[in-house]
């Protein structure tokens, strides 16, 4: 069923609106985020993953019924956790950099900056209050719920502690750093260029969710193959600039 007919079966909920227990609260601050490798895997049960199907089905079913939809604010997705890590902040801030809208990249790149400067000295997140209230528009909403589902539903059937070695608190600071990399290519200008490190992200995200250093070395790699792809891109971009500037008479 679209996006969903990879999910296991025992994973699929009813359908209908999420349930009171994914409101956020009025004036609430969101669910208090770890700064450890902590691997709270209740996080990833079946239940969760049921909410973000119950409510990309909503709304799904009132695009086709064509209703307004309501738009979905950072607050609004980290409160849906219920249980929240340092981990799961840098999921959401990296899968919103993907949403095609002029400006989130550069404005979320931003976020992970400090995600990563406050994760690195084991600190409280930052409150980015004014990311968090920042309400994506209903079809970049439906998407990120989508997305979420199919990436919890991946991770709870997947991912399992391994390559622990990789999560040493030693290589905090070089991890934070990978970061920071990554966070700067998505903030540049560059068309599509943030697809590779925000996916990369995703994957780090993910394994430091799961406490799965497998994942961590897949973000690597595909971190650096984005790399190289803009480089290569850049290399060409320039020859080309480069040659057409004699003939063109400057």
């Amino acid at each position: 069923m679209g996006a969903y007919g990879r999910m296991d079966p025992q994973l699929d909920g009813q359908h209908g609106p999420a349930g009171a227990s994914d409101a956020e609260p009025a004036g609430a601050k969101g669910p208090v985020l770890s700064a450890g490798w902590e691997s709270p895997r209740s996080l990833l049960d079946p239940a969760l993953i049921r909410r973000f199907v119950r409510e990309a089905r909503r709304r799904r079913l009132a695009q086709q019924l064509g209703q307004q939809g309501e738009p979905l604010s950072l607050q609004q997705l980290l409160s849906m956790h219920g249980q929240a890590t340092m981990a799961v902040l840098l999921i959401l801030l990296a899968l919103i950099t993907t949403v095609p809208v002029a400006g989130v990249g550069t404005i979320f790149s931003l976020g992970i900056m400090a995600w990563a400067w406050r994760w690195a000295r084991q600190q409280d997140a930052p409150r980015l209050e004014r990311l968090r209230a920042l309400k994506l528009n209903p079809a970049a909403a439906y998407r990120c719920l989508r997305w979420l589902a199919w990436l919890y539903s991946f991770a709870h059937r997947r991912l399992r502690p391994r390559w622990q070695g990789l999560l040493s608190p030693r290589l905090r600071w070089a991890w934070a750093a990978w970061v920071v990399l990554m966070a700067l290519v998505i903030f540049l200008p560059i068309p599509f260029g943030n697809l590779f490190p925000a996916v990369a992200l995703l994957l780090f995200g993910l394994g430091l969710l799961t406490r799965d250093g497998l994942m961590m070395v897949c973000s690597l790699l595909l971190g650096v193959a984005g790399l190289s792809v803009l480089g290569l891109a850049g290399g060409w971009a320039w020859s080309a600039v480069a040659g057409w500037w004699p003939s063109a008479g400057f």
